[in-house]
């Protein structure tokens, strides 16, 4: 695997009244360490959504480590009015595509059911659960794999930024 180092870019700090920011990384096991820490610092701890933004980022940087084969991935980040915009480009071949195991909607209405007994965790997939909680998190959520490449691109909302 080839370990190439991270290019950064920002434009706009994170206290201005929105700001852009991209980043490659190597696709590894270690991508979702790096872009939480280079998150973190560019957020700051005044967005609401800043810690499901980084779990986002870290299940789906994984996910392309564990089963999306090699390359790089460029993660862009535009911070908007109340909102946070996610893309994640795969720079690789997919080997096959993103899974959410069982019917997606049934799992939801178990997890979201106002009453009754909770869902025991056994009674979800083996595999799967990652992208579940991702897309439970985010407002928006779209992935399209091409011959070259995947794309993901989400949106999480109610921030509180930038009003």
């Amino acid at each position: 695997m080839n370990r190439t180092p991270a290019v950064d870019s920002q434009v706009g700090p994170s206290t201005s009244p929105g700001w852009t920011a991209e980043r490659t990384l190597p696709v590894d096991l270690r991508a979702g360490t790096a872009a939480r820490d280079w998150l973190r610092g560019i957020f700051g701890s005044s967005c609401r959504v800043r810690d499901e933004f980084l779990l986002v980022v870290s299940e789906l940087l994984g996910n392309c480590a564990e089963h999306g084969g090699d390359g790089k991935v460029s993660l862009s980040v535009v911070h908007g009015r109340n909102r946070v915009w996610g893309r994640l480009v795969h720079h690789s071949p997919p080997i096959g595509k993103p899974v959410l195991r069982g019917d997606v909607t049934a799992q939801t209405e178990l997890l979201l059911a106002a009453a009754g007994p909770a869902v025991p965790v056994e009674d979800l997939a083996e595999d799967g659960r990652g992208l579940f909680v991702v897309q439970m998190l985010c407002a928006e959520y779209e992935h399209v794999s091409g011959p070259g490449s995947s794309v993901t691109e989400w949106a999480m909302a109610d921030c509180g930024c930038f009003r």
